[in-house]
């Protein structure tokens, strides 16, 4: 798992992650308040292939741009997670199952 700080990526193990969300951590900083959780994202996705049979959802989708970037930035993780690449997307082996059992 990877948890993005302002300018580096560090490996949480799900061990330490469970330690620090036990005692109530807060993953996002104030000014990302207003960001959406992963879960809650996954969920509007999974509403939005009940409407439209599908998930290609538009980068610029005008009913909701939150869910149009942010399946645009999932998919850039799963490229950088196959590929073997460290980069900051927070995409995991337990997400990549959650997004292609939609």
């Amino acid at each position: 798992n990877f948890r993005a700080g302002k300018k580096q990526c560090y490996r949480i193990s799900d061990d330490r992650i469970q330690q620090l969300e036990s005692i109530g951590f807060q993953w996002a900083s104030e000014k990302h308040h207003n960001k959406q959780p992963w879960e809650a994202m996954h969920e509007k996705l999974k509403q939005y292939k009940v409407k439209y049979g599908d998930t290609n959802v538009p980068k610029n989708y005008a009913d909701n741009p939150q869910l149009g970037q942010w399946v645009s930035t999932q998919r850039t993780g799963y490229k950088y997670f196959n590929d073997g690449k460290k980069k900051c997307e927070g995409m995991s082996e337990d997400r990549i199952q959650q997004l292609e059992s939609i």
